[in-house]
């Protein structure tokens, strides 16, 4: 079995953090990027509420920017309407579909307007 492939169909609930089955978009990057043995970014819980520009902002203390998810653990900030996390895996993106309520995978092509940040080299 894949590395992360147990999380997909996994159901959608805000502010879940897999403990109960559950997850949101944030705890899903965070669970994938534990999985790849990635750091990941501080946690705000401020970013429920936050702006897009806001959470980029943060996450560049973390990352840099860079203009296309192309590697396992790029973090990607999109439209969908609201902004939502998503991470790559897997020459895809690792989201939560909201028509659904689930996680899901797409290939990077499909996902358009997002922010992408790749952890900073140490």
């Amino acid at each position: 079995m894949s590395l992360c492939n147990d999380l997909i169909g996994m159901p959608y609930e805000l502010g879940a953090d897999g403990s109960n089955g559950k997850i949101d978009c944030i705890h899903l990057c965070y669970e994938v990027l534990d999985r790849l043995g990635i750091d990941k970014p501080k946690f705000k819980k401020s970013w429920y509420q936050a702006t897009t520009r806001e959470v980029a902002r943060d996450l560049l203390s973390w990352g840099s920017r860079v203009k296309t998810a192309e590697y396992d653990g790029d973090i990607l900030l999109f439209k969908q309407p609201d902004w939502a996390f998503a991470v790559t895996w897997q020459t895809g993106i690792l989201y939560i579909n909201r028509h659904v309520k689930t996680v899901r995978w797409c290939s990077v092509q499909s996902i358009k307007n997002y922010h992408c940040f790749r952890m900073k080299s140490s």
